[in-house]
C-alpha cells in the first residue's frame, strides 16, 4: 500500500502570514495553480480514494488535483489543521511582538508548546492516529490532502519518529510525499516531490 500526503495549495492565510488552523480561508490563484501542478505530478499514479480535510483550501486542492479522474474524495474531520486557539487568524508579526517567547517556543518545537487555548500536539496526534488506523485497515493506495500540521503529525507516526521531529517537517504546496507500507514496515519513498 502507498499513501500520498499532499498539502493544500497556497491560501489567503499563507499570503497574509497568519497563524491559522481551523479558519476556513480560500486558495489563492497561485494555490489553485499549485493544486493543478499536484494533479500533473500524480497523473498515472493509481489511487483507490482520496481523503481530504473538509476545510476549503484542502478540499478544493483535492478536487483540482483529481479533476478528470474517477477517484472518490471523502472529507475527513480528523485531517483538519491544528486549532490555534487565541492565536487563530492573527499575524506572525503581531504575535511575535506581543508574545515573543511563546511564539518562538512554538516555532522551535510545537510538539511541546501548544498555542494558548488551542489544540495540543497530543490532540492532533490522537485524531490523526484514528485516521491512520482506518487507512491501514483498508490497505488502499490513498491520496491524503490536508495541512502541514496534520500531515507532519501523520508522517512522524508512520515513520515512528520522535514528537519533536514534527517541527522539522515542512510540506510544500503543490508537492506530495509518499510512503510505502508493506509487511508491517513503512518506508519513506518521496518527500516534497
Amino acid at each position: 500500500m502507498r499513501l500520498y500526503l499532499a498539502r493544500h495549495g497556497e491560501s489567503e492565510g499563507n499570503v497574509r502570514r497568519l497563524f491559522y488552523g481551523i479558519t476556513d480561508l480560500a486558495l489563492t490563484a497561485r494555490g489553485r495553480e499549485q493544486a493543478r501542478e499536484l494533479g500533473s505530478k500524480l497523473a498515472g499514479i493509481p489511487l483507490a480514494r482520496c481523503l481530504s480535510s473538509p476545510l476549503s483550501r484542502a478540499a478544493e486542492t483535492a478536487r483540482l488535483a483529481l479533476e478528470g479522474r474517477d477517484v472518490p474524495i471523502e472529507l475527513c474531520q480528523g485531517l483538519t489543521e491544528q486549532d490555534m486557539g487565541e492565536f487563530e487568524n492573527k499575524s506572525y508579526e503581531q504575535l511575535l511582538g506581543e508574545f515573543p517567547q511563546l511564539v518562538t517556543g512554538m516555532l522551535a518545537d510545537w510538539s511541546a508548546v501548544p498555542p494558548p487555548g488551542g489544540e495540543s500536539f497530543e490532540d492532533v496526534c490522537a485524531r490523526t492516529r484514528a485516521v491512520l488506523e482506518e487507512l491501514l485497515a483498508r490497505g488502499e493506495d490513498t491520496l491524503i490532502v490536508a495541512h502541514n500540521g496534520s500531515l507532519a503529525t501523520l508522517l512522524i507516526q508512520l515513520l515512528d519518529m520522535k514528537p519533536r521531529a514534527v517541527t522539522h517537517l515542512w510540506m510544500l504546496h503543490g508537492c506530495y510525499t509518499s510512503v510505502v507500507i508493506r509487511d508491517g514496515f513503512t518506508r519513506l519513498e518521496y518527500f516534497n516531490r
